[in-house]
């Protein structure tokens, strides 16, 4: 299942500035966007005015938000994130295939729930 989505702007990717595993995600997807197609933001940092939601739904998952104000949360958002990502499309497209499709979000609400556990 591919995604597709106005390309003219890049992502908007709200994480956890605080979370060890969160900062490495940033930091490999940084070094592989060479066409800053990912904005990565911290919501720890943000003031509340700047939040696409309340800060407390922050806290527990990963969101995107497209340039057309869509949010896209957790696995939805990391298959985003992976598509935009030059020779990591296909992973994004593999995730949206069952059982993949099925179980990823389970197993993504599993790591987000330990992140902070996991350096």
């Amino acid at each position: 299942m591919a995604l597709s989505r106005d390309t003219s702007q890049p992502l908007e990717v709200w994480m956890d500035g605080s979370c060890p595993l969160c900062r490495r995600s940033q930091t490999w997807c940084e070094l592989r966007d060479l066409d800053d197609r990912v904005v990565f933001r911290d919501f720890r940092s943000a003031d509340d005015v700047e939040l696409p939601v309340e800060r407390a739904a922050h806290q527990e998952t990963l969101l995107v938000r497209t340039i057309e104000g869509t949010l896209h949360r957790g696995f939805a958002g990391w298959r985003l994130i992976m598509n935009e990502i030059p020779r990591w499309r296909w992973l994004s497209w593999i995730a949206g295939l069952p059982p993949l499709s099925w179980i990823g979000p389970h197993i993504y609400r599993l790591v987000a729930a330990s992140r902070h556990r996991l350096n």
